[in-house]
């Protein structure tokens, strides 16, 4: 599903996440470095929206749910996945 993400947003998420130790890790972070250079928002299965909340979990210490976010800018980015994964 096509996630409308800005750069700046790709950025962030590509941040969260230093290095890829699966390959579906690596693959997502592929996908994302292509959506920054093709200028669109990235085409993301289900399984890699889940991986990024993953990441923004280890990266806001604890479950996004109930733990603080850093800035607006995360917090807008965490609605994005919860509504393309259908949680909200």
């Amino acid at each position: 599903m096509i996630v409308p993400m800005t750069p700046r947003e790709i950025r962030l998420v590509m941040a969260w996440k230093a290095g890829a130790f699966w390959p579906d890790e690596q693959r997502l972070l592929s996908k994302l470095e292509a959506a920054l250079q093709n200028c669109a928002p990235p085409d993301l299965s289900r399984l890699q929206l889940r991986i990024i909340r993953g990441w923004a979990e280890e990266r806001l210490g604890g479950h996004y749910g109930g733990g603080e976010i850093a800035n607006p800018e995360e917090g807008a980015l965490l609605r994005k996945l919860q509504e393309a994964l259908g949680e909200i």
